[in-house]
């Protein structure tokens, strides 16, 4: 999620759990530590990969964030003062809230790095999402109006973590539902042995990308829970062959085929006799072209077959104005296109 919804969700927990001992410190530690695995950004200056190698890397692994909030917990209590458990437990849990809240999105998130490069993700939610935020910010208001230390304040603080969890747990639910909409779809299409994947798409819960694999055989498609329709896909076959081979040779689109979690599809794009081979990560995309994702790697061949250099990052150009695409985002959502 964005750093200042994680900072929410840690001054929310501190007001519902602690604002009676630690008042208003509660919020404002609570909402640091949550915010603080991502420190790991400033890694992202490296290189233009470096997003991918790193973030959500080491300070996001389970051990770091318990470790790291005990840590900070003990030093605050004797640096403010007041109850060395209380202080000790805003710690911990506030930066846990952090990869766990993560793991809810599709970006991935390494909860065992160093030990294990898997990458955990559930997509319940998109990384950015307005009514999840508001929840928690809405508490946090009322909490500060009635005073940190108010019973008003903790009951605000505890309906706003009730309400949190209960919209990941519908964002769950609509994935689940989504992908089993797809399948029954494909069936009836006579598709039956497909790989079915469905991913968030930003600011809203019921919008949800739709990815569908039988070999090299790919269909992507959009679908709203606010107005079931048949799904419209976009159908094409990815690429193969030795200049995919080439391209996935290099360290390059290794790393990017890790990062996209099974959702790296490669194109070929003829340049005269040379060839240029593309990359898309299909988990994040937008209405209008489907077969594009938002980014991904390319890597030029001479006409030989060999790499004319490393492959290199690249951002799909968006196909309107940002206006557009939240109004033809909204219009989706409501099934009104």
């Amino acid at each position: 999620m964005d750093p200042l919804t994680h900072g929410l969700l840690g001054a929310c927990y501190g007001q519902a759990r602690h604002g009676e001992a630690l008042r208003r410190p509660a919020l404002v530690w609570g909402a640091v530590l949550a915010m603080a695995p991502d420190v790991d950004v400033v890694l992202n200056l490296t290189g233009p990969l470096a997003e991918w190698t790193w973030h959500r890397g080491v300070t996001h692994a389970l051990w770091f964030v318990l470790l790291a909030g005990a840590l900070s917990g003990h030093w605050l209590s004797r640096a403010r003062g007041g109850p060395r458990h209380a202080w000790i437990e805003l710690g911990v849990v506030s930066m846990l809230t952090h990869p766990l809240l993560d793991v809810a999105t599709t970006y991935g998130t390494q909860l065992l790095a160093p030990f294990s490069n898997r990458r955990f993700a559930v997509d319940a939610i998109a990384i950015v999402d307005p009514a999840y935020s508001f929840a928690l910010a809405a508490a946090i208001v009322a909490g500060l109006r009635a005073g940190p230390a108010t019973l008003a304040a903790r009951r605000a603080g505890r309906s706003a973590l009730a309400v949190s969890t209960l919209y990941l747990g519908a964002g769950l639910a609509t994935n689940h539902y989504t992908e089993a909409y797809a399948r029954q779809q494909l069936r009836d299409e006579g598709v039956e042995a497909a790989r079915v994947a469905a991913y968030p798409t930003l600011l809203q819960l019921p919008y949800r990308r739709v990815v569908a694999r039988s070999g090299d055989d790919v269909r992507v498609g959009f679908v709203t829970l606010l107005r079931l329709r048949p799904i419209q896909w976009e159908r094409f076959r990815q690429a193969s062959g030795p200049a995919v081979e080439a391209a996935r040779a290099t360290s390059e689109v290794r790393l990017f085929e890790w990062f996209a979690m099974g959702e790296a599809t490669p194109r070929v794009v003829q340049d005269g006799a040379s060839a240029r081979v593309e990359f898309d990560d299909l988990r994040y995309g937008l209405p209008g072209r489907p077969r594009d994702g938002l980014w991904g790697v390319r890597l030029g061949l001479d006409p030989s077959g060999r790499p004319l250099g490393p492959a290199e990052r690249f951002d799909r150009e968006l196909l309107a104005p940002v206006s557009g695409i939240l109004l033809t985002l909204w219009r989706e959502t409501l099934g009104l296109s």
